[in-house]
């Protein structure tokens, strides 16, 4: 196995962050729903594989904000599909453009830099 995907899709309903009557019954939870339940999942695997695996962050981006939060709980790359519906392809480079940003502000020079940092491995 060389990598891991954290956080697509989950049945469990029972978080405080979510309102009963925006949530279906039936079928998964994706998107925001799923962004605190990703971002454990992705810590707790970079924890067990020591960092050494590739882990694809997805659950609840919609900014750079979402991603880097991932990228600095472990992932090496991210994914996003419910942010990319709802915001149009144009998130991919607003995302992008942010992530510099971010990067500069913590004086990181690339994404590979903040992986993990979140972390104490």
């Amino acid at each position: 196995v060389d990598g891991f995907i954290c956080g697509n899709l989950t049945k469990n309903r029972q978080s405080a962050d979510l309102n009963e009557s925006d949530i279906p019954e039936v079928g998964g939870l994706s998107g925001k729903p799923v962004s605190k339940l990703s971002d454990q999942l992705i810590s707790d695997m970079y924890e067990l594989t020591k960092g050494k695996k590739t882990i694809i962050g997805l659950g609840g981006i919609f900014s750079a904000h979402d991603a880097y939060q991932k990228i600095q709980l472990g992932a090496s790359l991210v994914q996003l599909i419910t942010g990319l519906i709802y915001e149009g392809p144009q998130i991919v480079g607003q995302i992008n453009h942010d992530l510099v940003d971010l990067l500069k502000k913590d004086g990181l020079r690339n994404i590979s830099e903040a992986v993990g940092t979140a972390n104490k491995i």
